[in-house]
């Protein structure tokens, strides 16, 4: 247990030491109590303390870059400045469901604000679901979507250079898959400034919904010896209460990436599940988003502009 806990204090000893609010005494209470599972009542906790999108804020939304009504994209921007750095976020659910953004609901536009008043352009992408659409579908998806954000990235005030792509959940096996298949890469044409990933799944076993069951193939499509190799920057986080596998999968992936001498930044979310992590983005919680935004100024080459 010491070998596996002592390169996660070492990669969060090397990030910045930022000021963290805790979460609201009932909020971390009643994470708790839920556990070790992903409960839906979670995003229930997080709504009195998100107040949508400020006026000051423009937003692009809907925009095609695939012919799929899933193949579509979000812009969140100040709509003043260029050459900023851009954050990606691609939403989890399993591969089978999940949505960048429902009228009347404040995810995943918490983290798009939270973007654009700490100096970013923000872009939030859908993409098409198992089990209609099976690997590669959403790979090559998140890779159109990095793709098109590229090619328009000046229109919004953005550096097509700075892209910075994060993954939460199934999302954030996408990324992982993204960065480690070259194949991918290529197709989102070009190489991104960093990666975040957050709870996600990068060594396959069993029966995947988007990812199938055949052991070869799911070894092949298996994020764990690419992201080895790549020379993307890479940062992790995984929660206290997530499920179990999550748990595993982030404690694995950064225990192989040290081993193998790629210590990539890692956070441990204290007192946070698997989907609180990310609705705190946001608020004065910022157990993720202050380590998160020292990784994107590092590897974009760039200060904040928060306010």
């Amino acid at each position: 247990m010491r070998k596996l806990l002592l390169p996660l204090a070492l990669a969060v000893a090397a990030l910045p030491t930022l000021a963290s609010a805790e979460l609201p005494a009932d909020t971390a209470a009643a994470i708790v109590k839920m556990g070790h599972v992903n409960d839906p009542n979670t995003s229930k906790l997080f709504v009195a303390m998100h107040k949508g999108v400020p006026a000051d804020i423009k937003v692009s939304r809907d925009l095609a870059f695939g012919s799929d009504p899933l193949q579509k994209l979000d812009f969140f921007t100040s709509g003043q400045g260029a050459g900023k750095p851009i954050l990606l976020y691609v939403h989890g659910g399993g591969f089978t469901r999940g949505d960048k953004h429902r009228p009347g609901e404040f995810m995943y536009d918490n983290v798009m604000v939270w973007a654009v008043q700490n100096g970013m352009v923000g872009a939030q992408t859908n993409y098409r679901l198992a089990p209609k659409d099976m690997y590669p579908a959403a790979n090559d998806d998140v890779a159109a979507s990095v793709k098109y954000i590229r090619e328009h990235a000046r229109e919004f005030g953005g550096d097509p250079n700075k892209i910075v792509v994060w993954g939460h959940s199934a999302g954030a096996s996408l990324v992982g898959i993204m960065v480690s298949h070259p194949e991918f890469m290529k197709a989102s044409g070009g190489t991104v400034a960093g990666a975040i990933i957050t709870s996600g799944g990068y060594e396959f076993k069993g029966k995947n919904p988007y990812l199938g069951d055949d052991p070869a193939k799911l070894a092949e499509r298996s994020s764990v010896e690419g992201l080895k190799k790549t020379n993307i920057p890479l940062f992790f986080s995984r929660a206290e209460w997530d499920m179990e596998n999550q748990m595993a999968q982030g404690d694995m992936i950064n225990k192989t990436l040290c081993d193998a001498g790629k210590c990539p930044g890692f956070q441990l979310m204290k007192g946070h599940n698997h989907m609180s992590q990310v609705y705190s983005i946001g608020t004065s919680e910022t157990q993720l988003a202050a380590p998160m935004l020292a990784f994107i100024q590092r590897v974009t080459g760039t200060k904040s502009a928060s306010r």
